[in-house]
């Protein structure tokens, strides 16, 4: 391991934390804790089942089942039963949903617009979005 990958690790582990400080303030603005605003983002042009989500968010299905529920109450998600297999039931993202995820995409939105700075934020964009990239790859 040389310097360089330390850094790149330290600035990783920065970076994660201080998104997640961010996205828990946001996130708590809307009621939402920050795994149920993770949840809705998954549904966004998905129907996974409760497995997939447990895997997609790095928990167990019980925890996700939890999270629907409370979900489901608030009227942001439905549940549907997998027309292919009964027995497997997916979460589903209602109109209402998708419009609380996208009133926290504008919130989160503006919370980075005012915090990080202006220069070189194109070039930013390029690196984090080539770093998610080849990070996704690579699982």
């Amino acid at each position: 391991m040389t310097a360089d990958d330390s850094d790149l690790a330290t600035a990783f582990a920065a970076l994660y934390r201080e998104v997640g400080a961010l996205y828990g303030v946001v996130s708590r603005r809307f009621g939402l804790t920050v795994q149920q605003v993770e949840l809705l983002c998954l549904l966004s042009g998905r129907r996974p089942s409760f497995g997939e989500l447990a895997g997609l968010l790095g928990c167990d299905k019980t925890n996700v089942t939890g999270m629907v529920d409370r979900l489901a109450r608030r009227g942001f998600v439905a549940r549907e039963t997998d027309p292919d297999d009964r027995r497997i039931t997916r979460a589903v993202l209602t109109e209402q949903g998708a419009a609380i995820r996208a009133d926290f995409r504008d919130a989160l939105t503006a919370e980075l617009g005012a915090r990080v700075p202006r220069a070189n934020r194109a070039r930013l964009v390029a690196l984090i979005t080539d770093s998610v990239t080849a990070l996704a790859e690579s699982r």
